[in-house]
């Protein structure tokens, strides 16, 4: 072969690569995605992890992830400036105030919490007369805290006072300084609470209590607009879940990423009580929305049927191809 076909037959491989780079390139920002996440907590690690770990990229969507808090996530969703979303309840808040919202796949249809307690309490029935901390108003762990309540015979702001600490951190200082009998948390701030002698009074957890604790929200704009993008978003956010059950340094890697830091400790009581929470096939419930539908106020909540809050017509179509059964496989 002469020098010149060598010299030609290089540059149109350099051709064909750049060629291909560049349709990489195009492919990439045709299926792009602004995205939400509301929490700083293990919750969150599904979409971290599909982040950290390339996972969007593998399935190619460009996703463009940020923090917001909860309130203004969804409003930022409702404003057409983030696409889709993993929230909470929030979305069915809006929805029920006339946004134009829908919940896309499931997150976490439970609440992942436990009740802490002041030493001296021995059962819930000691709560009687005292003071439980929660976060804030219409939270989650306001929720939880009334569900669990009312189910062992305990009536909410009569038999047991609740007192809004505003965060996390607020519910086990106060706990921590007798200025409250019990408050809600999760790990890994239940570390802190058992070391300055908290303990756990129950597990909510492990009651399996129905309620939209997380979900992927967006908008039916967005899933017509955007269908193709938001089905491979989704099936990257389903091969996370699958990947938090099997690879633990995996999941820590993005759990130190976006929690900041790299104590051990903390990052696997995050692992440890999250790994096998997050569901295989990620379909929204009626059970869940009907649980936030309860207890919301909004005189709207009771006409409306939880159905009309989700659309699950993307995880289905992912679920009729293998995919998930493929991924959780391995």
């Amino acid at each position: 072969m002469s020098k010149y076909a060598i010299r030609y037959g290089c540059i149109a491989a350099a051709l064909f690569a750049a060629i291909v780079f560049q349709c990489g390139s195009i492919q990439a920002q045709e299926h792009s995605l602004r995205a939400v996440y509301n929490a700083l907590g293990g919750v969150m690690a599904p979409i971290w992890l599909a982040q950290e770990g390339g996972y969007f990229t593998k399935h190619g969507v460009n996703v463009d992830l940020k923090y917001l808090a909860a309130t203004s996530a969804v409003q930022a969703m409702v404003a057409g400036g983030e696409e889709v979303g993993l929230v909470g309840n929030q979305g069915v808040d809006a929805k029920l105030e006339g946004a134009e919202l829908t919940y896309i796949a499931g997150g976490l249809p439970t609440f992942v919490f436990q009740l802490y307690s002041r030493p001296e309490i021995k059962s819930l029935a000691d709560l009687k007369g005292k003071v439980i901390a929660v976060t804030q108003p219409a939270a989650s762990t306001d929720y939880a805290t009334r569900i669990l309540l009312r189910k062992n015979g305990l009536e909410p702001d009569k038999d047991v006072k609740i007192m809004y600490a505003q965060d996390t951190t607020n519910v086990l200082n106060s706990l921590t300084v007798g200025n409250v009998a019990a408050g809600i948390l999760s790990a890994p701030l239940s570390i802190k609470a058992i070391a300055t002698g908290s303990r756990m009074l129950v597990n909510i957890t492990d009651l399996k209590i129905p309620f939209l604790f997380t979900a992927m929200l967006s908008s039916p704009k967005v899933v017509k607009e955007k269908n193709e993008a938001l089905t491979r978003f989704l099936r990257a956010y389903i091969e996370a879940m699958a990947v938090i059950r099997r690879d633990k340094e995996a999941t820590l890697k993005a759990l130190s990423k976006f929690q900041k830091t790299n104590d051990r400790e903390i990052l696997e009581s995050v692992y440890d009580e999250y790994r096998n929470v997050f569901p295989v096939t990620p379909l929204m419930t009626a059970a869940e929305v009907q649980a936030v539908l309860d207890v919301s106020k909004s005189p709207k909540a009771k006409t409306m049927k939880p159905q009309e809050f989700f659309d699950n017509s993307i995880v289905q179509k992912i679920q009729a191809s293998g995919f998930i059964e493929q991924v959780n496989k391995r």
